[in-house]
């Protein structure tokens, strides 16, 4: 017979119920106890339903993979090994167990499961405590290497989304883990997210725009972006250590503005003023080839 925690019955619907306590609970530091839970539910259900799927191990990750990625899931392996060791440096944190990373053979799999139309698509999706990416197969060229598939892949951005989540049980607005994510992407690798904007210099959205319906803004190119500028005026101009602070104020439980404007000590609205001239300067496209 199987136990209760291997029944997908079960766990969909105590999955289902937590989520509906987390939205519900308006009071913060509860719903930052409850989160946990909805998260570990959600990483069950979705080991659960990969269980036919092979698996490799690294000292850090789980692997799971169709017949498709056999002849890739080394390079997934050493890819998220590669981005391990940067962001549990940078934020002096990592899981306390391997993370369950899975790799679907093509975008029509991978949308299927989080119910996406055929136009949306992405390399890598982080979710309830679980890393999801893209096949290689389905977006390298022909002759990439091992070393262009860490540098330009999603590995860094979705493990700093994994540990940044565990660190703060949810307590962070969509701009801020996003611009996070690309920021250790640009300090790890290098590698930096350009808008499609033909405007130059570019203009941003406002913070209003980016704490509201981050993920429905018109331009989302321009919206990620946006995100990156933030983050990078913060690590910039103050240095590594206040961005390190907003993650530990937002770790004890402050409301997201009231963490950057302790970390800085400016109000939110100079906070946005700021870093929109800043950005003005050092992230105008005109600068990028």
């Amino acid at each position: 017979m199987r136990s209760i925690v291997q029944n997908p019955r079960f766990i969909i619907s105590l999955l289902i119920l937590v989520v509906l306590l987390v939205m519900l609970v308006p009071v913060r530091a509860p719903r930052m106890w409850l989160y946990p839970l909805a998260r570990d539910i959600a990483q069950a259900k979705m080991n659960y339903e990969a269980r036919h799927m092979a698996s490799f191990e690294t000292a850090h990750f789980i692997i799971k993979y169709t017949p498709h990625d056999a002849d890739t899931v080394a390079m997934v392996a050493q890819a998220a090994e590669a981005a391990y060791s940067p962001v549990e440096a940078a934020f002096g944190a990592a899981p306390e167990q391997k993370t369950l990373l899975l790799v679907y053979p093509d975008r029509k799999e991978m949308n299927k499961v989080f119910g996406w139309s055929g136009d949306q698509s992405a390399m890598g999706v982080y979710w309830g405590g679980v890393i999801q990416l893209l096949s290689p197969h389905a977006w390298l060229k022909a002759g990439d290497s091992t070393e262009e598939f860490i540098r330009s892949g999603p590995m860094v951005h979705e493990f700093t989304h994994l540990v940044f989540d565990h660190m703060t049980n949810g307590n962070y607005t969509r701009w801020f883990t996003e611009g996070l994510a690309q920021y250790m992407e640009y300090k790890t690798n290098g590698y930096e997210w350009l808008s499609n904007s033909n405007k130059q210099p570019e203009k941003f959205y406002t913070q209003a725009e980016l704490d509201g319906d981050f993920d429905n803004l018109p331009d989302q190119s321009l919206a990620y972006r946006s995100s990156l500028a933030a983050i990078r005026y913060i690590a910039e101009t103050y240095g590594d250590e206040k961005l390190n602070q907003i993650v530990q104020e937002l770790k004890a439980g402050k409301k997201p503005e009231k963490a950057i404007a302790v970390a800085l000590d400016m109000d939110y609205s100079s906070f946005e003023r700021e870093w929109h001239n800043w950005s003005a300067v050092h992230m105008n496209t005109n600068n990028h080839k």
